[in-house]
C-alpha cells in the first residue's frame, strides 16, 4: 500500500496475452514527500500528466522539471526517478503500462528517446481514459487501449502543431554542456559566452526550456548521481566527494544532508537495509 496521497483506479487483472497491459493507474495528490525510484523498470512504460504544481524527473542521464500542463512518457529500459517539488508539490494523473502495443505505438509516433513534452495540454485525454476505468464497463478491454492510443496521438499532434513546445537550440546547447561538465564549477558568464548571449538572456533561455535555473539543474543532477553511487557502489564518501567536484568530504556531506535529509553514510545504510542488502 502506498504511503503517499494517491487515489488508485479500479482495473481488471491484465490478461497474459494482452497487447496492452495496465499494471496500475491513479491520481497523485499534492504531497511534498512523494518520490518514486525505479532502478530496474523492466518493460514498464510510465505515462503521466501534471495537473498542477511541479516536480523533478530523472530518466537515465536526463533531468527535467515537469510542471502544470506538461506530460512525460518514461520508456524502458532506463532507470528513472521522479518526485514532488517540496515548495509546490504536483498533482498528476498517471498510467503504468506494458505490452507490445506500447512498443508499436512509440515506434509509430517516433517517441523513442523523447520523454518530456512541455506545455502539452492534453489533460482531457487523460481524464477520459481514467473515466473508462472508473466506469469499468464490459468493453474496457477494447476501449482503454484506444484511449491510450488517443493520448499518444495527442502528444504527437501537440508536438507537431505547437513549435513552442520544443526546446531552443541555445537551451539544448546549454543543457548538453552542463550534462558533460556537471562536476565543474560553471559560471553564468561561461554559459552566456557559450551561446553568445548576455547573462540575463541566458538565464531566461534556460528557464524557459527546462523550467529551472542552470544552478538548480546542476544541484539536482549532482544529488541524483550521489544517490546512485551510494545505492549501487561501495565508493568511499571521500572519493565520491572528489568525483562530484566538492573540495572535501565534509562540505559534500553537509550539502548532501541539506538536499536529502540525511548524511551520505546514513543514506547508504538505510537504502541497503530497505533492499535487504
Amino acid at each position: 500500500m502506498s504511503i503517499y496521497k494517491e487515489t488508485f483506479f479500479p482495473m481488471p487483472m491484465p490478461h497474459p496475452d494482452a497487447s496492452l497491459k495496465l499494471l496500475l493507474a491513479g491520481i497523485t495528490h499534492p504531497d511534498p514527500s512523494y518520490r518514486i525510484v525505479r532502478n530496474s523498470p523492466g518493460q514498464l512504460y510510465v505515462l503521466e500528466c501534471v495537473i498542477r504544481g511541479k516536480g523533478h524527473l530523472r530518466w537515465g542521464d536526463k533531468y527535467y522539471t515537469p510542471a502544470e500542463g506538461d506530460v512525460y512518457l518514461l520508456q524502458p529500459p532506463l532507470s528513472h526517478e521522479y518526485h514532488s517539488d517540496p515548495a509546490d508539490p504536483w498533482e498528476k494523473i498517471w498510467f503504468n503500462l506494458s505490452g507490445p502495443l506500447m512498443n508499436a505505438l512509440c515506434d509509430a509516433y517516433r517517441l523513442r528517446g523523447i520523454v518530456y513534452f512541455h506545455n502539452c495540454r492534453i489533460e482531457h485525454e487523460f481524464l477520459n481514459a481514467a473515466d473508462l476505468l472508473r466506469r469499468h464497463q464490459e468493453n474496457l478491454a477494447t476501449e482503454f487501449p484506444l484511449a491510450v492510443h488517443r493520448i499518444l496521438s495527442a502528444i504527437d499532434r501537440s508536438r507537431s502543431t505547437h513549435p513552442e513546445a520544443g526546446k531552443s537550440p541555445e537551451g539544448i546547447r546549454l543543457k548538453e554542456y552542463l550534462d558533460t561538465n556537471w562536476e565543474k564549477n560553471i559560471s553564468l558568464e561561461k554559459l552566456a559566452k557559450l551561446i553568445c548571449k548576455s547573462v540575463p538572456q541566458t538565464l531566461r533561455i534556460f528557464q524557459k526550456d527546462w523550467n529551472c535555473s542552470p544552478y538548480a539543474y546542476l544541484q539536482e543532477q549532482r544529488s541524483f548521481l550521489a544517490r546512485q553511487y551510494l545505492e549501487n557502489s561501495d565508493c568511499p564518501v571521500k572519493m565520491l566527494a572528489a568525483m562530484l567536484g566538492f573540495k572535501d568530504e565534509f562540505y559534500f556531506s553537509n550539502w548532501f544532508k541539506g538536499k536529502n535529509g540525511v548524511a551520505p553514510a546514513i543514506y547508504r545504510k538505510k537504502f541497503r537495509k530497505t533492499q535487504g542488502m
